[in-house]
């Protein structure tokens, strides 16, 4: 009976270690349809957004659309109180000479921040040739975490895997 209550205290123990911690995303996928301005034919857009979540600093993209290079830097990135209270808009640029991506999103729970940035629903803008007119009209996607571990897994993980060893070291000593 006595080895009842060690039994209890450990699995207790690793219970409390279990609880899930959320972890914190620092890159998002980005996804979205768009609708194409001649000679662009792509109704779809994808890429990643690297935003430091501590600070709330969008700090690197890499997004495209069809027929046009990848938009890769960061020309403007700030809330928009005048869209609303929880918008949030990014302007990118790519090789290609005047073109830029106008990026407005809902960041969700933080208003006017991308502090503690989850994730978020696109609700659009475009990508314009400045000196053609050329490029997309993006109507909606979404943000969301990047392949990020699940915290609460990685220490139940752990939790198990000091228990089995307690268990070896009591049995083989």
């Amino acid at each position: 009976m006595k080895a009842l209550p060690k039994i209890l205290l450990a699995l207790t123990a690793v219970a409390a270690l279990s609880v899930a911690y959320p972890a914190k995303a620092t890159m998002f996928d980005v996804s979205g349809t768009c609708t194409p301005f001649a000679p662009f034919t792509g109704t779809t857009f994808s890429g990643t957004l690297t935003i430091d979540v501590t600070t709330g600093t969008a700090t690197g993209i890499n997004v495209s659309f069809q027929g046009l290079p990848a938009f890769t830097s960061i020309g403007f990135s700030a809330p928009v109180p005048a869209v609303g209270p929880f918008q949030w808009e990014i302007v990118a640029d790519n090789a290609s000479l005047g073109t830029v991506l106008d990026l407005l999103f809902n960041t969700g729970h933080t208003p006017a921040s991308l502090v503690g940035f989850t994730g978020g629903r696109i609700l659009g803008t475009v990508v314009t040739n400045i000196i053609s007119g050329d490029g997309y009209t993006i109507t909606g996607g979404s943000l969301t975490p990047a392949g990020v571990p699940d915290g609460g897994s990685t220490v139940s993980l752990l939790g198990c895997a000091l228990l089995l060893f307690a268990g070896l070291r009591r049995k083989l000593c």
